[in-house]
């Protein structure tokens, strides 16, 4: 039997996962318009995939499903003009954010993500930013 944790872990990402993707954009007034990055997972495999420079958010998802290149891989974050992030508690449970700068989106990945020892696992930007 599996212990409740990590199974709680598992359907909240899930459930979040099959809601959609956060489209979020973090856009200084500086920043060239209409790029996109994003980040896909797969809760089953752990793979990750990303993209950046892409012309439309759904570009950009696609781009990164195509890179995880596993099983039930979703896209977790887009993001315009910005960064994104990714991470993972030794608990296993996911976290993810954007921001306009790369450091402000890795910490806020670290933040987002339930349980101790969260780690950035993948992050990706746009423009300017990268």
């Amino acid at each position: 039997m599996m212990p409740i944790r990590p199974v709680i872990t598992r359907i909240a990402v899930t459930v979040a996962l099959a809601t959609g993707a956060t489209v979020l954009g973090a856009a200084p007034a500086s920043a060239a318009p209409n790029t996109w990055a994003a980040i896909a997972i797969s809760v089953q495999t752990g793979n990750i995939g990303y993209s950046y420079e892409q012309p439309s958010a759904g570009a950009a998802a696609s781009a990164a499903v195509d890179e995880c290149d596993a099983r039930g891989c979703q896209a977790a974050v887009q993001v315009t003009n910005g960064c994104a992030a990714v991470a993972q508690a030794r608990n296993r449970a996911w976290g993810w954010a954007y921001a306009a700068s790369l450091e402000e989106a890795k910490q806020a990945a670290v933040r987002a993500t339930p349980g101790r020892g969260a780690r950035v696992l993948a992050y990706t930007c746009t423009g300017a930013h990268r």
